[in-house]
């Protein structure tokens, strides 16, 4: 055998290997986005990879609420609208700060709706930008999402605790009940649907990012509230559609989790004690529990110094 088909044999190996490993730390394909109507004028659009939105359709207009991670998810909602009804888009909503809930907001203002938040919600929007749109990087990459599109675009109206927005003789209600999750969570309450859309406060079935919240007290009280409402269907800011009871397991859960880590601090674990030795093995099989270091150690910084961390030089400068 020559030495040059040797060195030609060994270039195919090579090759072949170099495919293989591209092939393996490929990023996964991301699954289909799903719309669900959820009532007659209801829409629900649901990411698994991503955040949720949803649209009420009224004779007089539509409103959206929360507006996804970028730009383009922003008009592929609007063409979801307009695939539904040829209605003026009038109002969107925004129920909390992170990027992945408002980063669509400029194509919704291209098309002339208003825009509303929480007022800590509107506050956090314009504080965190730099730093929501760092951590959104990532995200970006593996849809192939232009970064140069994502711009500011705040609330044009705020609101204190609850604001009544009516259109096309219908009625929601945007609701402030303290911080959930985070300061500013805004449910949206759709009465004659029956329906309540949450902010990032609660997920079916999964861990929750505590590292945003200034009070977990707070949060299960707002979630206990939640689930006695007289509501047939949550919609969350991420996950499928859930309920009630779906809503009080998550408060259950927050609590159970918060008291561990409580004990930890009482017996003087360190953080990296705690974060390893707490493994709340009951909710193994929520989604996102490869995040429970992170989530154990958020709240063992929150119990140790009475504030989160995360706001500390939020705008991202350095």
């Amino acid at each position: 055998m020559t030495l040059r088909l040797v060195a030609a044999m060994v270039a195919l190996v090579v090759s072949a290997t170099g495919l293989q490993a591209q092939q393996m730390i490929a990023p996964k394909k991301p699954k289909p986005v799903i719309q669900r109507q959820v009532a007659p004028d209801l829409y629900f659009v649901f990411d698994y990879d991503s955040s949720n939105s949803a649209f009420l359709v009224t004779d007089d207009g539509v409103l959206v609420i929360d507006t996804r991670q970028h730009p383009q998810d922003g008009r592929d909602l609007i063409k979801r609208i307009r695939a539904v009804t040829d209605k003026p888009i009038k109002w969107v909503v925004n129920t909390h700060f992170h990027g992945d809930h408002h980063f669509g907001n400029s194509a919704f203002k291209e098309v002339g709706a208003t825009i509303v938040a929480q007022e800590d919600t509107d506050r956090l929007m314009r504080l965190t930008f730099k730093k929501e749109f760092a951590r959104r990087g990532k995200f970006f990459q593996s849809r192939g999402y232009d970064p140069a599109e994502v711009r500011l675009t705040p609330a044009d109206v705020t609101f204190q605790r609850e604001m009544v927005i009516r259109l096309g003789g219908k009625e929601v209600r945007l609701m402030y009940l303290g911080p959930g999750q985070n300061p500013g969570d805004t449910f949206v309450y759709i009465p004659h649907d029956r329906v309540i859309y949450t902010p990032g406060a609660f997920a079916k079935r999964s861990w929750a990012n505590t590292a945003f919240t200034p009070s977990v007290d707070s949060w299960i009280n707002l979630l206990q509230n939640i689930s006695k409402m007289d509501v047939d269907k949550v919609l969350p800011a991420h996950g499928d559609v859930a309920t009630r009871e779906d809503v009080g397991e998550m408060a259950k859960f927050l609590a159970d989790e918060y008291a561990g880590v409580k004990d930890a601090v009482a017996r003087g674990m360190s953080a990296d004690e705690a974060a390893k030795t707490l493994t709340f093995p009951q909710y193994r099989d929520y989604r996102n529990y490869r995040v429970r270091e992170h989530d154990i150690r958020s709240l063992y910084s929150l119990i140790k110094t009475g504030r989160s961390d995360y706001f500390d030089d939020a705008s991202g400068k350095h």
